[in-house]
């Protein structure tokens, strides 16, 4: 536990994820055959809660192609994130 540590982009989609109650088993269903965003990989913990924040409109990512997985997510991003969760 480190409250006063930073949050990063993939540790927040990730807390997204399961506060929305969202399994890995849905996850791993996507419709997202593969990963839009070439920064990722299906080897990293946070695979999932991307591809699943993507296909729920909650984030496009950084770029064409980026996610930017372990850039610190700012609280305007927190905020904006936090809205399109709740907008669903």
């Amino acid at each position: 536990f480190s409250p006063n540590a930073t949050v990063t982009r993939a540790q927040a989609v990730t807390f997204l994820q399961r506060m929305a109650n969202v399994s890995e088993a849905d996850t791993a269903k996507a419709d997202v055959e593969e990963s839009p965003f070439v920064d990722i990989s299906s080897t990293d913990y946070y695979y999932n809660a991307v591809l699943w924040a993507k296909k729920e409109g909650i984030s496009d990512g950084t770029g064409k192609d980026k996610f930017s997985p372990n850039a610190t997510c700012t609280r305007a991003q927190v905020v904006t994130l936090l809205y399109r969760v709740f907008e669903k």
